[in-house]
């Protein structure tokens, strides 16, 4: 497999997706950075997602660091590099505004509908979620299986409650983006700016299509 990068060692901060964690970058080959994971945090009672990000970026220690963020990571990353100067940004299978967020989830948050969907549900691997995150394999849905199991019920009520008002409208310039044309969640199609279209790469292609992304990257670091 290719790597991602063969120049001298730059710091390369991964944040994971919402359900996920640093399990979806274990076959991504990240030689020529030095990797750090950002750890989600306990958020306060109706904070919002760019006040969010203002805290957990206290566990960047590197100036001008890249940045990775997979979907709702990819929220947090955009919402990051706005408060910080950032190398550069790379951002998979999510959005970059509000408005690349499908309509129908936008009008549920305004209705509070997601408010009536038991968070134990969410939780649950099934034949939807399966499809939902473009997860095939028996390897690829026992580990959905196993994150979502582990998600915290808390964080994530807050994160989707999050996402749905997120209010942010300015595109993010300047970023390396990444999207699946078989992205199920936040379809291709929503997007203002696609980068690069990963073909049959679903919402969680870093650990499904990783030969793809791999190449990806390799073709443009």
């Amino acid at each position: 497999m290719k790597t991602i990068a063969n120049s001298m060692s730059k710091h390369l901060y991964l944040i994971s997706g919402l359900g996920a964690d640093e399990r979806i970058f274990q076959r991504l080959d990240f030689q020529g950075f030095t990797t750090h994971h950002l750890h989600w945090i306990t958020p306060e009672a109706g904070e919002s997602l760019r006040d969010y990000a203002n805290r957990l970026r206290n566990q960047i220690t590197s100036e001008k660091p890249w940045l990775m963020g997979v979907s709702f990571g990819g929220m947090i990353a955009t919402e990051i590099s706005r408060q910080m100067a950032c190398e550069g940004v790379i951002l998979v299978s999510t959005a970059t505004t509000r408005n690349e967020i499908p309509l129908l989830y936008r009008l549920a948050g305004k209705l509070r509908l997601h408010k009536l969907l038991p968070i134990n549900i969410l939780k649950r691997a099934n034949a939807i979620t399966y499809w939902l995150f473009g997860m095939k394999t028996t390897q690829e849905k026992q580990l959905l299986a196993a994150i979502l199991a582990d998600t915290d019920s808390t964080f994530l009520s807050w994160a989707m409650n999050a996402i749905l008002h997120w209010d942010n409208t300015t595109p993010m310039k300047g970023s390396i983006r990444l999207h699946g044309d078989k992205d199920h969640i936040l379809p291709l199609g929503n997007l203002k700016e696609t980068g690069i279209v990963v073909p049959d790469g679903g919402h969680l292609m870093v650990y499904s299509n990783a030969e793809a992304v791999q190449a990806a990257f390799q073709s443009i670091l």
